[in-house]
């Protein structure tokens, strides 16, 4: 009898599970499997998005080797890095007859300035001179005195400091020139005597660029400065007939503004567009 209702309450707990109503161990076991899985979900929460990175601040600058974009408040000055200027480079002036007038010839030297970075640049000029003529009187021809003068100039500029509109800077240089000129025979028709000079100097100028930006032209540009300079100079005279030959040689060490005032001006003053 016993044996038949213990047969009898396993059908009636198998029917009940089957039929959706599980026991109370059945009902611990869910709600723990419950709890555990909604304590892991809040466990393993999702990461929040990353921010983006910053744009990189824009400095100018551009692929090695290209010509940077200058910033908005540049200087005029580094406007022109890796640019060429070609301009009015000063004057320099030969001895070329040492008995006679005129003693002296000059040409007005065109270069170029090129600047490496903002600090160093390379100035290269050349100042030439061909002259000559001549008169007639009646059937009579007489040759003027001309002149053939050829000057080479070099530098280094160096860009010390500056402001907006204004770089100071200090320029090594060198200079080296030749001329020759016949003179204008007393006789027409009588031989001429022969003339010939040369000149070198080297030294160092400090002055400043001015560049025009502030009226929007910084490409234009104008230079002044006084320096220092060792030179030398050559000056010949042959006289017709291959006669006694006189020369004279002269070494000088002073500033390169010379011994007049306006010397100041077409001497030591440039001026130079960059393209």
């Amino acid at each position: 009898m016993n044996s038949e209702k213990f047969a009898i309450g396993l059908l009636l707990a198998a029917a009940a599970s089957s039929a959706g109503h599980p026991v109370h161990a059945a009902e611990e076991v869910q709600a723990g499997a419950t709890t555990t899985t909604t304590t892991g979900s809040a466990a393993v929460a999702a990461p929040e998005p990353a921010s983006a990175p910053p744009a990189p601040a824009k400095t100018g600058m551009t692929l090695p080797g290209a010509i940077p974009e200058p910033a908005v408040d540049a200087t005029d000055h580094a406007l022109v890095v890796r640019h060429f200027g070609v301009g009015y480079m000063g004057r320099r002036t030969i001895n070329i007859n040492p008995t006679g007038n005129p003693a002296t010839v000059d040409a007005p030297i065109i270069g170029v300035r090129y600047w490496l970075d903002p600090r160093i640049g390379i100035d290269a000029g050349v100042g030439l001179l061909f002259s000559g003529g001549s008169s007639k009187t009646g059937d009579t021809s007489t040759d003027l005195q001309g002149y053939t003068v050829v000057m080479l100039h070099g530098g280094v500029p160096l860009a010390l400091a500056g402001s907006k509109h204004f770089s100071f800077q200090v320029i090594p240089e060198l200079n080296f020139g030749v001329a020759g000129s016949k003179t204008t025979p007393a006789v027409p028709g009588a031989a001429a005597s022969d003339l010939s000079g040369i000149h070198f100097d080297v030294g160092a100028r400090a002055g400043g660029e001015i560049q025009f930006g502030f009226i929007g032209i910084p490409e234009l540009s104008l230079q002044a400065g006084i320096g220092l300079a060792l030179s030398y100079d050559h000056s010949k005279i042959t006289p017709p007939g291959g006669g006694a030959a006189t020369s004279v040689n002269t070494t000088s060490l002073g500033t390169s503004v010379g011994n007049n005032p306006w010397n100041i001006f077409t001497s030591n003053i440039a001026a130079l567009y960059y393209f």
